[in-house]
């Protein structure tokens, strides 16, 4: 299955070309060292303690799988983008905002994929996935192991006679740990403009020469739609009291247009992780969703590591009880430890002429048990 369209592409040589189709395979030069150049030791031990373990086909095993497939194999982040217009202080009238400058539109449409909500199949971070009650699109972004999605108030429903205050585009950013300010007011922004007890850190974002709405507007109509780019912006972190700065742009940094998209998607990144790490600093533990996987991976090998290494264990350390008395092992046993050795060596990473030798090895002194078996049976 192809990754989701607001997947990052990741270059690597020939398997760039192919991103977008269902044959596209993501394969780090780390994946095929660990393949070809992993440890590998010939004692049976060290063999049953690196080896699968098979599962039990039961109902306790089927519903601990089903809980594994539901944690997701990225760790999932949301930040809220905000618009703020000409001469906007009041919180009401900055949410009730439908749409933004030529600048803050190309911001948007480069800091990450345009997705359509309704059907979607990932984790949308809260925003409806049915009934377009939170809008029809939205910007996400993601990579091999962390998700992105941003709650944009601008493509959010606005209906000012229900709902003058915005309640429902509060509901999400209000919510969210992060929240990107665009502020093109004319006016320093004040952290309590939006109070919530979850709002940690606010990266702001404010022209560093500043124009009229529709000078911007005169200006993106009389130039290409990339004029932003040759802009300067100044970008600064502000954290709710209390909390560390976190950032270096805790003190304002001048950020070029081209480099604004990418620069204020990982303070925003980092900011989250940060954030959701304070929230459980008190006696509690922020658990990724890595971690939650590795888990439930640890605690269903416990579960079945005696289940499935009974056979195993009983071929290399049971020994009969003739065989205290120097007899001669059961063939039985033999038999086993033969088989679990051929398995291994045939799915180890040595190579054929290697496998070979190990397996040739191993059925001459299948033969010689066999023969000196016999000739005991034969004095006897």
């Amino acid at each position: 299955m192809a990754p989701p369209r607001h997947q990052a592409p990741i270059a690597i040589g020939a398997g760039d070309d192919s991103y977008a189709t269902p044959q596209y395979v993501g394969v780090f030069p780390d994946d095929v060292i660990q393949e070809f150049y992993s440890s590998f030791q010939l004692s049976l031990a060290s063999l049953a303690d690196d080896s699968p373990i098979p599962l039990a086909d039961d109902e306790a095993t089927q519903r601990t799988l089903s809980t594994f497939d539901r944690i997701p194999p990225l760790d999932g982040h949301k930040v809220g983008i905000v618009y703020v217009g000409e001469e906007q202080t009041s919180e009401s009238e900055i949410l009730a905002n439908v749409m933004g400058s030529a600048d803050y539109t190309s911001f948007l449409s480069r800091i990450g994929t345009l997705t359509r909500l309704k059907g979607a199949t990932f984790n949308t971070q809260g925003l409806d996935r049915e009934f377009d009650s939170d809008g029809e699109f939205t910007f996400c972004w993601r990579d091999r192991v962390t998700e992105l999605v941003f709650h944009v108030t601008t493509m959010m429903p606005t209906n000012l006679d229900h709902d003058p205050n915005c309640t429902n585009k509060k509901r999400h950013m209000g919510n969210d740990f992060v929240n990107i300010i665009f502020n093109n007011s004319g006016h320093p922004f004040n952290f309590e403009t939006f109070p919530s007890e979850f709002n940690y850190v606010n990266i702001i974002i404010a022209p560093e020469a500043r124009s009229s709405f529709v000078d911007t507007r005169l200006y993106a109509a009389k130039t290409d739609e990339d004029a932003d780019l040759d802009l300067f912006y100044k970008v600064t972190v502000l954290t709710k009291p209390g909390l560390p700065k976190i950032s270096p742009a805790s003190e304002t940094k001048i950020v070029s247009g081209k480099s604004l998209p990418s620069f204020v998607r990982l303070m925003a990144l980092n900011a989250s992780v940060f954030s959701s790490v304070w929230r459980h600093r008190e006696g509690g533990e922020h658990v990724s969703s890595w971690l939650s996987r590795l888990r439930e991976i640890v605690k269903l090998r416990e579960k079945h590591l005696n289940w499935g290494s009974t056979a195993l264990t009983a071929a290399n350390t049971s020994t009969p009880p003739a065989s205290r008395h120097g007899t001669t092992p059961s063939p039985v046993l033999a038999a086993l430890k033969d088989m679990a050795l051929s398995k291994r060596i045939s799915a180890s990473p040595l190579g054929t002429e290697s496998a070979k030798r190990l397996s040739k090895m191993s059925s001459a002194a299948s033969l010689q048990r066999s023969g000196s078996s016999g000739s005991r049976a034969s004095r006897d």
